[in-house]
């Protein structure tokens, strides 16, 4: 291989050092694993970006995201229905006329026709209904209450999730704008050494190649890149300014205590107390169900003034259902099945919850593992491999398939490192979001 003049080779090694310095930008060795010192990519609206810090959307969703809202407004819907149960029944007004004289067609008065008659009726509830009832939607409301935080919960581990994945985004489109740049001036110094005779045409059209492919992946990153504000922008209510959001601040990854006992935990987390609500309160329905063999009775009292006779009078009395055809067995069976079924249901909730936290503590520890094993390790290798590799082809001392592929391999490092940072990151949300009792919402 022809070797360069001296001041050519001090130039060739300036410029193509500058790809490897790129890579050493991302997750330097020793630096802080929360940040990556990168600068953040310029939006691809052309109105200003939207900076967004993960608190900030956090919040955001709290108040806006339509789960969260629809959770809220069925505790309203809940406390409505409290209110409706516990009330009493209204007494019932009768006005009549009895005795009509249908003889006389032209009475001498008006009110001597018929005997006016005034009675009022109050049901009386029997057996524990009221009770039973207002107990039922008693639980209802505080379920749904625990539905607010479960949702709470759940919305929150989404926005770090999308947060973090347009923060990833954002970083490898920044490393791609870079390889771009890198590409395009060892694409201009390959065709000097192809004019001075040091390459071949084939070296140049492999790294022109090369930049081409770097100038597609960058494409398909900012796509990707946009698809990420979009459902960050959908969980925030920030549908309108999608293409300006742009994430601020670096990695982040909640603190959790992985020696708490899971069991403490599960009884504490919102969407098990909401399961137990509901049995609470399908046990009041079998409850008001069983009542209903206790038949209402209607206690009134009725005023009679004379027409036809004269004179007043007053009078009392009651009335029951005789439930002769009726003993309400459907509506017995169908409230213990209910409660069954709650019973049963809280059951899986409760498992599914102890499940979910143990899978959640052990992806958390990989993914922590494998982050560091790109931090610690493979990526400062694969910078210091590539660096050598760009100072010996500067030097005529290397093949270019060989720098090349000394560089393919760190951009795939560089990459999976960014990965590796944005799954240890949404592991602790989902960790968090799964050890979160009710009290923290």
């Amino acid at each position: 291989m022809t070797t360069l003049p001296r001041t050519q080779r001090y130039r060739a090694a300036r410029l193509l050092m500058a790809g490897a310095a790129l890579f050493g930008g991302v997750c330097p060795a020793g630096a802080a694993p929360a940040a990556i010192a990168l600068a953040p990519p310029a939006a691809t609206s052309t109105q200003a970006p939207t900076l967004v810090s993960l608190d900030a959307a956090i919040d955001a969703a709290m108040t806006e995201n339509i789960d969260v809202v629809s959770a809220r407004n069925a505790v309203r819907t809940a406390a409505a229905g409290l209110r409706s149960a516990d009330t009493f029944p209204n007494p019932v007004l009768s006005l009549g006329a009895t005795s009509l004289r249908t003889g006389h067609v032209f009475p001498d008065a008006v009110s001597n026709m018929a005997d006016d008659v005034a009675r009022i009726d109050q049901p009386i509830e029997r057996g524990g209904k009221r009770r039973a009832r207002v107990g039922s939607a008693r639980a209802s409301l505080q379920a749904a209450s625990s539905d607010v935080a479960d949702t709470q919960r759940q919305v929150r581990a989404d926005v770090v999730g999308a947060w973090t994945d347009l923060l990833a985004a954002e970083q490898r489109q920044a490393l791609y704008d870079g390889i771009a740049a890198s590409y395009r001036q060892s694409q201009l110094l390959a065709e000097r050494r192809l004019q001075a005779g040091a390459i071949s045409a084939g070296d140049l059209s492999r790294q022109r190649v090369e930049m081409l492919r770097a100038q597609s992946d960058l494409s398909r990153i900012a796509s990707d890149r946009r698809e990420a504000q979009l459902a960050l922008a959908v969980l925030i209510g920030e549908e309108p300014h999608a293409a300006t959001l742009q994430t601020i601040g670096g990695w982040q990854r909640p603190a959790v205590n992985a020696d708490r006992d899971i069991d403490t935990i599960v009884s504490a987390r919102p969407d098990v107390r909401a399961a137990d609500e509901r049995i609470a309160a399908a046990r009041y329905a079998y409850e008001g169900a069983r009542a209903l063999r206790h038949p209402d009775i209607s206690i009134g009292a009725q005023y009679e003034h004379g027409g036809n006779t004269p004179g007043s009078s007053i009078g009392f009395g009651f009335s029951v259902p005789l439930q002769v055809g009726n003993r309400y067995s459907g509506e017995i069976d169908s409230a213990s099945v209910d409660r069954n079924q709650a019973e049963a249901n809280a059951a899986k909730v409760r498992a599914v919850a102890t499940a979910e936290i143990a899978t959640a503590r052990r992806a958390a520890e990989d993914a922590s593992a494998r982050r560091a094993r790109y931090d610690d390790d493979l990526l400062p290798s694969a910078r210091k491999a590539a660096a050598t590799a760009e100072f010996a082809y500067a030097r005529g001392a290397m093949a270019l398939v060989d720098l090349l592929d000394a560089r393919r391999t760190l951009l795939a490092i560089a990459l999976a490192a960014i990965d590796a940072h944005a799954d240890e990151a949404k592991a602790r949300a989902r960790q968090a979001a799964a050890e979160t009792p009710e009290e923290t919402q």
